[in-house]
Formats: C-alpha cells, sequence, structure tokens
C-alpha cells in the first residue's frame, strides 16, 4: 500500500502527472501536520463530543472545553480528510470515523491513536541519532506506568480486526487442546481461535508489565481458565517438552533479533507435540528496495528497527528460522486488514 497525493480535479491531475508538483512536500511538510491534527482532534476528545449526533461547534468546546475559533480550523482539516461533515452550522461524524474511531466501535482505532500522539511522538526526536548510531529505542525496557498502559490498549485496538481474520489464517491441527501464545498479552488471538475451537485452551505468556496492564483486557472476555496469563519472558524462560499443539508467535518478531527468533522456533519446536503447528504472524519486508514499492512495509521496517533495533522480516528469513528449528510443510496466508501482514505456519512432523 502506498500513501499519495491525491488529484480533487483535472487540472491537479494534469500537474501531478506532468510533475509540476513538489509531491516529496506531501510527506515531509504535510504529512507530520496532518497526523499531529488529527492525533491532537482524538486526545482532545472531538470526535467523542461529536459522537452518533449533529452538534454545534459550542457544543464541542463546551465538552471538551476547548477554544471555538482554533477548533473551527481544527475540524476544516479534520473534514478534508472525510471524518466530518458540516451541514447547517451542525458537525457530524462520516462512517469511517464512527467506524474506525469512537471509543464505543468494535474496530475502534482510538487506542492507537491515543498512543501514537503520547508515546510514539517522542520517538520521533530519535530518528537522527538511531541513523548516527543504529541503536534503537529498546522502548519495552523503558516505559512507565501509562505508557505500560497506552501500549497495551493500542496492540488490543491493533488486533481487534486480524483477530477476527486469524481464525482463518492459521491452520489449527483438529485434535488440538493446548496453545501457547507468545507475547500476545491483551489475548484477543488467543479468544478468537478458543471460541472457534471449543476443545481448545491457551497460555499467553507475556512480560510482567505487559500481563499487569492487559488482564483487564483480558478479563472482559469472559474465557475463565480457557485463556490464562503466564508472566515471562520467551528469550529466558523455557516453555516446556511436547507439551502444545500450537504456538502462535504475531507481532513479536520484530522487537527479537535473527539469531532471537530462531532460538524462539527451536523452543517452539521442543514445545511442540508431533503434529503441532508454530505460526509467526508479520507484516513481512520486501526483499528489494523498489522506486515506488509497498510503503507500509518500508515504514513498518524502519519504524521497529528505530524502536527496537530491529525490524520486520521477508518471508525466506521467517521460513529460514522454522526450517532450521526443524519444521516442515510451510504454509503463508496473506491478511486483508492490514495489507503485507501474513501468517507463516510450519508443521513439526
Amino acid at each position: 500500500m502506498k500513501l499519495s497525493p491525491i488529484a480533487q480535479n483535472p487540472l491537479e491531475w494534469i500537474a501531478l502527472k506532468s510533475g509540476l508538483v513538489p509531491t516529496p512536500l506531501a510527506y515531509s511538510h504535510f504529512g507530520f501536520m496532518i497526523s499531529k491534527f488529527l492525533l491532537e482532534a482524538v486526545d482532545k476528545g472531538v470526535f467523542e463530543a461529536i459522537g452518533h449526533n449533529r452538534v454545534s461547534l459550542a457544543d464541542i468546546c463546551t465538552v471538551c472545553s476547548l477554544d471555538e475559533k482554533a477548533v473551527k480550523s481544527l475540524l476544516g482539516v479534520v473534514a478534508t480528510m472525510g471524518l466530518v461533515k458540516h451541514e447547517k452550522n451542525c458537525f457530524s461524524l462520516t462512517a469511517k470515523s464512527k467506524k474506525w474511531i469512537l471509543k464505543d466501535s468494535p474496530n475502534s482505532l482510538y487506542w492507537l491513536m491515543m498512543f501514537d500522539n503520547r508515546v510514539c511522538l517522542k520517538w520521533m526526536d530519535h530518528v537522527g541519532p538511531f541513523l548516527q548510531t543504529g541503536k534503537g529505542l529498546q522502548y519495552h525496557e523503558t516505559f512507565n506506568e501509562e505508557e505500560w498502559f497506552l501500549y497495551q490498549k493500542a496492540m488490543e485496538a491493533a488486533a481487534s480486526a486480524t483477530s477476527k481474520e486469524a481464525v482463518r489464517k492459521i491452520p489449527v491441527p483438529s485434535s488440538a487442546f493446548k496453545m501457547l501464545d507468545i507475547g500476545g498479552s491483551h489475548g484477543l488471538y488467543s479468544v478468537a481461535l478458543c471460541k472457534k475451537n471449543p476443545r481448545l485452551s491457551s497460555t499467553v505468556l507475556d512480560l510482567p508489565p505487559a500481563v499487569e496492564k492487559a488482564k483487564p483486557i483480558l478479563e472482559k472476555f469472559g474465557m475463565g481458565t480457557r485463556v490464562v496469563h503466564r508472566s515471562g519472558n520467551i528469550l529466558t524462560d523455557e516453555i516446556g517438552q511436547a507439551e502444545y499443539d500450537l504456538i502462535l508467535m504475531a507481532s513479536v518478531a520484530h522487537h527479537f533479533t535473527p539469531e532471537e527468533n530462531l532460538a524462539v522456533a527451536r523452543k517452539a519446536f521442543t514445545a511442540l507435540k508431533p503434529g503441532g503447528v508454530f505460526t509467526i504472524m508479520e507484516v513481512l519486508r520486501n526483499d528489494t528496495i523498489k522506486n515506488n514499492g509497498d510503503m507500509l512495509s518500508a515504514i513498518g521496517d524502519f519504524f521497529f528497527a528505530l524502536s527496537s533495533t530491529s525490524g520486520t522480516w521477508s518471508l525466506q528469513e521467517i521460513k529460514e528460522w522454522q526450517k532450521e528449528a526443524g519444521f516442515q510443510a510451510y504454509r503463508k496466508n496473506t491478511f486483508l486488514t492490514i495489507p503485507g501482514y501474513v501468517a507463516v505456519t510450519g508443521r513439526k512432523p
């Protein structure tokens, strides 16, 4: 997927096609403004103040304790994104906003946006030093209480859509009873898979601070003892021998080095019963750098290198970890909800 300027009339289309428009400014000058303006609108409660109603500017500003002139200007920007409508001096949300931004939506990305605004934007100040040293932030080691909370809520929001797809993308053995969910703090993947497979139960292994903040998220699904947390670290803890039928590691490999990912794959191989499966879910990195290539893939690789001194991985690299660990019968399934997101599954003979 690629984010790019879009012409809104024939003259703009001609200007874009003829190279008259300085398109790099769309990314450099306007890109960061658009992001910050939208994130602040979410953070300050503007979308929640409008909700499912038609409200006046004064009503929005009263609820949010904001300045009318500033908010009117902000709403003008948000309207150009197709997120707000203005009719008869009243504002209302479009279908996109109601689906993706409002907190009460089952598809809401509200907490991911809050995490971006209050945590991730600060990381951008480290891009220059990262380019000089190659050393990322290792943010899991630096989070305070609020940041751990926002992180877990953001990961829940990001997984809300993909967890629904995961039940169709992860090949669960027909006789499966036990699952290990590596780094799956919020438990959404375990919950979805256990609901589809009534005999399946799952243990969610994650770092102690992650488990502490994610516990309320998991509890609201009412899975009881079928999905439980275990505090630990997959890099240092043993996970047993021939104990599980399915092991899942979703959106975790991009925090680890190649050596660490191989070590995890070997632990998974040992911990699985014969015929068990190990699924790694990640956004794939392209093997080659291409002009006008997959922008989201490239952004993801740099972002996770910045944040964890790691990055995204190619399909071949993921397959190699599984192969070296002893897995066979590789299977790749592509997700629709996140462009480039895949589930790569190996089976233990």
